[in-house]
């Protein structure tokens, strides 16, 4: 390091941000926290300038970090705020350079390093970037195809010891696979050989003697589920996702043909913007089951283009079936001289009818239909056709306030799509048989 400062006492590392720093010399991949409260956004802005500063006084001026959040509101909350009251002016500049644009770039006596601040809303821009070290706040915020993606551009030309480090909390779209990847030591095959450069450094939010009561209070005051998770940091109790029974595996299957008693319905989830989404399901009538079998995602379509979309992908028979909708396609949208998104498709020859919007009802189906029935299969298949739907029913997390609803902020038309295809059907179906009623023996003597 320069001997012109102390940068451990600049920092000013609680013992936990202090074993996760060391842990970051010593392991390729570095998680810390893993509650609210430990300092996690903290760490990873100060590691990663202690850590360019540490490579320049040993013959690597001029790496180049990326911070990343998931978006930018967040990137500016947790992150670029905070380095214009931290980071000292001496030390280097917060600005827009022009050709790796927005970040901390270090002056240049103290090696030239960069902190690129970036928001991860497009991976596809970072696949021929290059970093020396990547860091993610809040990791489990992101699948794990994110990972994968921004892991390609962990590299640095003729620089060895490129490294990841993050912070999260247990309850993210990513939960399961960075609770694999590391606390479980889990691995695909195509990590394995990654599977010791691994460690996770748990810190509390005891760990940080810098939080006030306001935030103490508010973590005691959360249901327990969230409680657990931020407040004690357990991966077991709160996991996050919606649909824990939903498997690839036992949901998604080859597409097969399906008879023509079955009864089929269209569920139509509206867009224009925002994708819009139809699902066409089937139903056994002899169980119950269901089967999604063929799916539309579009977005920036018109009312007109949704509703001929629709028609042309169905067939003859499918043309007469029900479809169920948004109620919001019947709103007035304020414009005298405007239709409603409802009146448009009729009037195009897509015949529509108010889909159930009972949003927890209708998660209550769902959940429903994944378990087995007494054939063993489950209540609802998806053909393999429909890539969207499965992922949204592979990704989708609970609502952090409202814990037995999905998070609505997330990419959800999919699956609201489905919910209103499933208006019709009773979440007891084909999974138990209904009582059966008897007539009292008393009833011929009403009269009497």
């Amino acid at each position: 390091m320069s001997e012109t400062f102390n940068f451990s006492k600049m920092a000013n590392f609680t013992p936990k941000q202090q074993e996760a720093w060391d842990s970051l010399f010593k392991y390729r991949f570095t998680l810390f926290g893993g509650s609210r409260g430990p300092g996690k956004s903290y760490w990873l802005r100060w590691a990663s300038l202690g850590w360019l500063l540490y490579w320049s006084n040993h013959g690597y001026p001029g790496l180049v970090a990326g911070l990343f959040t998931e978006t930018y509101s967040k990137l500016r909350d947790r992150q670029i705020s905070k380095i214009v009251s931290e980071f000292p002016d001496w030390l280097g500049t917060l600005r827009e350079g022009k050709t790796l644009g927005l970040g901390y770039y270090i002056n240049k006596e103290y090696g030239g390093g960069v902190i690129c601040l970036r928001n991860i809303d497009d991976t596809a821009k970072y696949k021929s970037a290059e970093f020396a070290l990547i860091a993610i706040d809040e990791l489990t915020e992101h699948a794990v195809d994110v990972f994968n993606i921004i892991l390609g551009s962990l590299r640095w030309p003729n620089f060895p010891d490129t490294r990841f480090i993050a912070g999260s909390n247990p309850d993210g779209i990513g939960n399961e696979w960075t609770r694999n990847y590391f606390i479980d030591h889990i691995y695909p095959e195509e990590m394995r050989p990654y599977s010791d450069q691994f460690n996770f450094v748990r810190a509390l939010p005891a760990d940080n003697n810098h939080l006030d009561e306001n935030y103490w209070m508010m973590l005691r005051g959360l249901p327990e589920d969230l409680r657990r998770a931020w407040l004690e940091g357990d991966w077991d109790v709160f996991k996050g996702l919606a649909f824990h029974n939903f498997n690839k595996a036992k949901h998604v299957v080859e597409p097969f043909e399906i008879p023509d008693y079955w009864t089929r319905t269209v569920g139509i989830d509206f867009g224009t913007n925002a994708p819009f989404c139809a699902l066409w399901i089937a139903r056994n009538p002899d169980n119950g089951r269901v089967v999604v079998y063929k799916e539309l995602y579009k977005a920036g379509l018109t009312d007109r283009q949704q509703a001929r979309l629709i028609l042309d992908n169905s067939t003859d028979e499918e043309l007469h079936i029900i479809r169920f909708a948004d109620p919001s396609m019947w709103n007035n949208r304020g414009d005298e001289s405007s239709t409603s998104a409802a009146k448009t498709y009729v009037d195009n020859g897509c015949i529509i009818i108010k889909g159930n919007n009972n949003r927890l009802n209708g998660k209550r189906v769902i959940d429903r239909l994944l378990m087995p029935m007494e054939d063993g299969q489950p209540g609802i298949l998806f053909f393999n056709t429909c890539p969207n739907i499965i992922n949204q029913m592979s990704h989708l997390m609970y609502d952090k306030n409202r814990t037995e609803d999905v998070d609505t902020h997330m990419d959800d038309h999919a699956y609201d799509a489905l919910r209103y295809a499933l208006s019709n059907v009773r979440d007891y179906m084909g999974h138990k048989k209904l009582p059966k009623i008897e007539k009292s023996p008393f009833a011929q003597l009403e009269r009497i």
